[in-house]
């Protein structure tokens, strides 16, 4: 990669609150070998116990999402990339079984037309935007520096204080359970899970580099992932009810170059009123406007 056309100019510091709208599980080491381990435990802080949110699953959901919805050079997202990929090389390995008159060689052709299966992964074009904010693997011909770094979130304060209050010393989670019901015979197979309980609250912090002019502009990406994660879920038990968030009371710092070398303040670039990931995207042309031409 040439470093030639990179620029290191500061970072952008996005915090704020992402509370809990219903339980949230995040798996973590099974127990269940452990004399009353749990089968489906959530992740936690093997210091203070706490359950916690690892960066990676924020980071990997919210950019899942953006794959259903950003465009690569071909005008298709980079989902829809990928399945018309796919459906290419199926019709054509159709149209070769088509053409083959050789019976041995024709069955194992539709053998290998049988195994096709679509697998949609991490999109690593390297150049579409969802490459240039999140990164994209080793493996990518197009070399990109990644501009977005995710912290693990942990709970506020006052929400570890509402859970020993009301369900005791060192015990921060509920236990949701489960049944799959045997349709012929209505017999409940129980399945119990641990969640975080609703109306937690975790501490959200993300790191946006700035190595060109036009990176302050795909910032706004972040906030399109993040109103896309409202409108999902995070975690495990999605479509049965887990996992609502909300992202809340957001700042967004600015550091530039003097502040690590010089002692120089940040600066708060959004106001009161843009603390909300939709109201941060209505109004981003005017939190970062855009640089004329030099």
């Amino acid at each position: 990669m040439s470093n030639n056309s990179y620029k290191f100019s500061g970072k952008y510091i996005i915090k704020g609150d992402m509370r809990c709208i219903t339980g949230l599980h995040i798996g973590g080491t099974d127990e269940g070998f452990d004399i009353g381990g749990m089968e489906n435990p959530v992740i936690k802080d093997p210091i203070t116990g706490y359950p916690y949110i690892p960066g990676s699953s924020l980071k990997g959901k919210i950019r899942s999402l953006l794959e259903w919805t950003t465009k690569r050079a071909n005008n298709l997202t980079c989902t829809e990339y990928q399945i018309d990929e796919f459906e290419t090389k199926r019709k054509a390995l159709i149209d070769k079984i088509s053409g083959e008159n050789n019976p041995v060689k024709k069955n194992k052709l539709q053998e290998e037309l049988d195994r096709m299966s679509p697998s949609i992964k991490p999109c690593d074009c390297g150049t579409c935007d969802v490459c240039i904010v999140f990164g994209c693997s080793a493996a990518s011909a197009v070399k990109e520096p990644t501009r977005l770094t995710v912290r693990d979130s942990f709970p506020k304060k006052d929400t570890v204080e509402r859970w020993e209050i009301n369900f005791g010393e060192k015990i921060y989670t509920e236990i949701k359970t489960e049944n799959t019901i045997n349709r012929l015979t209505s017999e409940a197979n129980p399945r119990p899970m641990e969640r975080v309980t609703a109306d937690s609250v975790f501490e959200v912090e993300m790191l946006f580099d700035i190595y060109k002019e036009e990176d302050e502009q795909k910032i706004k990406k972040v906030f399109e992932g993040m109103m896309l994660l409202e409108d999902s879920a995070l975690g495990g038990s999605g479509s049965r009810g887990s996992g609502k968030v909300v992202f809340e009371k957001i700042k967004i710092y600015k550091r530039e170059m003097a502040y690590y070398i010089q002692g120089k303040d940040e600066t708060v670039v959004n106001q009161s009123g843009n603390e909300t990931p939709r109201d941060i995207h209505i109004n981003f042309n005017t939190i970062f406007p855009i640089k004329a031409q030099k």
